[in-house]
């Protein structure tokens, strides 16, 4: 059974989702900037801004919860705390999400490539 995710739910983890923000996304742009909470920065090529980021990483916190399983041991016997789980699957997803978005042969957080370049690699990769 999956289990309903409330608002509270996701609010518990909100310093989860900042930290992430931090430490990840503005070490991979250097144009991003968190502090000033009124501007919404573009992430590069990216498509994605700071706030779509956030957004993004909040939804994988409720799939992050509707996963874990209270009864899960490990095979050592242990149990595993819904933080300890949402945290690893938040670092799991944020990183394979990271990975697609930062690589250079595609152009992705790289503001020097030109539109152009972009494009014509795309149809390359739909013609294939």
């Amino acid at each position: 059974m999956i289990r309903k995710v409330t608002n509270e739910d996701v609010k518990k983890y909100e310093a989860l989702v900042e930290r992430f923000i931090k430490d990840s996304v503005q070490r991979n742009w250097t144009e991003s900037k968190i502090r000033d909470p009124g501007k919404d920065i573009a992430l590069g090529n990216t498509g994605m801004s700071i706030d779509d980021f956030r957004q993004y990483l909040r939804m994988e916190v409720c799939v992050g919860i509707q996963k874990y399983n209270p009864d899960y041991r490990t095979p050592d016997g242990r149990s595993v705390k819904e933080s300890s789980f949402v945290f690893t699957h938040l670092m799991n997803r944020c990183g394979s999400l990271l990975k697609r978005l930062t690589k250079k042969r595609h152009a992705y957080g790289i503001w020097a490539t030109s539109l152009e370049d972009i494009m014509s690699h795309a149809n390359e990769n739909t013609q294939n």
